[in-house]
């Protein structure tokens, strides 16, 4: 098959790095994959995989700016004989469904999220079928959307669990790079720096952890490693600064290397206040780490609180600053959910499982499209 996916760009994040996995699967079993996207630090990595990617602006809100993407996304379908056009966010949604329907070939989504309930969104419910990532995202599309079920099928994103898993063999020489000392406790996010992720909640924590729960001899034990970038950043440092905690705080900014990064923490905490899947998290269970996340995220209908991970509620730092504190004191504890974690996270996130699946779903509908 020749398949043209498109997402906004190819840094770190969920989107991103499912996008990724799948790419590069289909094209070891064979198939003509391209990737169009506006760039970012995956790209090189992702052409020498043998996946074509066009740069391409299929991330500004500008009609303009989608018009224009359209005729050049319809040029790229021509000339790479593409059959099927595989969606992952909202602008290159538009971009896909209007070129594909331009082409006469099938359009489809994958939704990684709750949307917004406007026009904008509705890109996201054009595909002839619609992969939700969680059940969280399909109640979402139907409620919100009115979209019905049979028109959705579940399949949970792929994450490459032995780049994770190997990740831990870099572990203190990434710890040395950060200038963390080896008794030191880091808790550790990774995610795009925006208000839905409940970044200010996380740094609340902290401070709440140093200020409250510990004792003057733990003080200086506790560091908050964060992985990404965003249009919070600035405002998250300047909390940082009033909360007074920017000497146990990094911000590494964009990163490509989250397995080793995963490996210099101690505990991940997912803060999000809305979250479709959370699959930085399941990145973290796959890197062996005890996971916190807070119950919005649409991982939490999945996993047994204390058993894979430990849920809290979102937004009450309180509540967190606890579970945080009292996870980091109870060693046995911690190794029982990196273990229940990684198992989750190879029985339910596997590369294999999740191409067989999308694969069938593209056979069907060029079949389809093709009369059978």
């Amino acid at each position: 098959m020749r398949i043209l996916l498109t997402l906004p760009e190819l840094n770190s994040g969920g989107v991103e790095s499912h996008v990724f996995c799948l790419a590069r699967a289909l094209k070891e079993e064979g198939h003509h994959v391209v990737v169009v996207s506006a760039g970012g630090q995956k790209a090189d990595d992702l052409e020498k995989a043998g996946v074509i990617h066009y740069q391409l602006d299929v991330k500004r809100k500008s009609l303009f700016t989608v018009l224009q993407a359209v005729v050049s996304m319809k040029k790229i379908i021509k000339d790479e004989d593409i059959q099927l056009v595989h969606a992952h966010s909202r602008v290159p949604a538009w971009i896909g469904y209007y070129a594909a329907r331009k082409e006469g070939i099938p359009f489809l989504t994958t939704a990684h999220s709750h949307y917004s309930i406007h026009l904008g969104s509705k890109s996201m419910v054009k595909g002839e079928r619609i992969i939700a990532v969680s059940q969280s995202v399909a109640e979402h599309l139907h409620h919100g959307f009115q979209i019905p079920y049979e028109k959705m099928i579940l399949i949970r994103p792929a994450i490459d669990i032995e780049a994770f898993e190997r990740g831990s063999e870099d572990r203190l020489k990434t710890r040395e790079e950060l200038g963390i000392k080896k008794d030191e406790i880091v808790i550790g996010n990774v995610a795009r720096l925006s208000s839905l992720k409940g970044h200010q909640y996380l740094l609340q924590a902290a401070a709440i952890i140093r200020d409250k729960l510990v004792s003057d001899e733990e003080k200086n034990r506790y560091r908050l490693l964060i992985v990404g970038d965003g249009p919070e950043r600035d405002g998250l440092e300047r909390l940082a600064e009033d909360l007074n905690i920017m000497a146990m705080l990094i911000f590494t900014g964009e990163r490509n290397d989250i397995p080793r990064l995963l490996a210099a923490m101690d505990i991940f905490v997912l803060s999000s206040t809305k979250e479709g899947l959370g699959l930085s998290a399941v990145e973290a269970m796959a890197a062996r780490k005890p996971v916190i996340l807070t119950d919005c995220c649409g991982i939490a209908k999945d996993i047994s609180d204390g058993k894979e991970g430990l849920l809290v509620p979102a937004a009450e730092p309180d509540k967190l600053a606890f579970s945080i504190y009292q996870l980091s004191k109870q060693h046995e504890l911690m190794e029982d959910l990196a273990k229940r974690g990684n198992s989750f996270a190879k029985k339910y996130f596997s590369i294999n499982r999740m191409v067989e699946d999308t694969v069938m779903i593209y056979h069907d509908l060029i079949k389809d499209k093709n009369g059978g």
